[in-house]
């Protein structure tokens, strides 16, 4: 493989890459607004922990920070 052809297959793994951590990021933020609604709809915060991964305290954090969530 020439110089050239190695750094068009670079670039183009390095877009996936980026275009993988954009919907990563679009996802976690997903995970954490549905968490904190739930949250926030009266579920069981033990639930909501253990099906979010997110701890019970960051919880707490991010429904600070979100405010009060409408229903969908």
């Amino acid at each position: 493989m020439d110089t050239e052809k190695s750094l068009a297959a670079l670039e183009l793994a390095v877009q996936r890459l980026r275009e993988a951590e954009v919907a990563l990021n679009a996802a976690r933020a997903d995970v954490e607004t549905e968490a904190v609604a739930a949250a926030q709809a009266g579920q069981d915060l033990d639930e909501v922990t253990a099906l979010s991964g997110i701890p019970t305290g960051d919880l707490r954090t991010l429904s600070a920070q979100l405010g009060e969530i409408p229903p969908r």
